[in-house]
């Protein structure tokens, strides 16, 4: 059997075709969100109120969430890597 037919090395070159089919599918599916979503909303903060897109409340929102899951990580990470430094 011939190396170039090894299933390792076909499982190496179908990988970026299930990738490129990931992101494709993630593509329409976030282009789809978006273009259900655009009728306008009120939104009202402590301070202030505007007129937006639902769309851009969602990624907002989203973008929020990301970030707070990041940095809530990160800081359990550090305290857990400086409790067990003190050990």
């Amino acid at each position: 059997m011939s190396d170039s037919h090894s299933p390792e090395k076909r499982k190496r070159s179908i990988k970026p075709y299930i990738l490129l089919a990931v992101i494709t599918i993630v593509f329409i599916c976030l282009m789809a969100i978006t273009l259900a979503n655009t009728q306008q909303v009120h939104v009202s903060f402590v301070v202030a109120e505007t007129d937006t897109s639902l769309i851009v409340v969602m990624l907002i929102s989203a973008g929020l969430g990301l970030a707070l899951g990041i940095l809530g990580s990160a800081l359990l990470r550090h305290r857990h890597h400086r409790h067990h430094k003190q050990k």
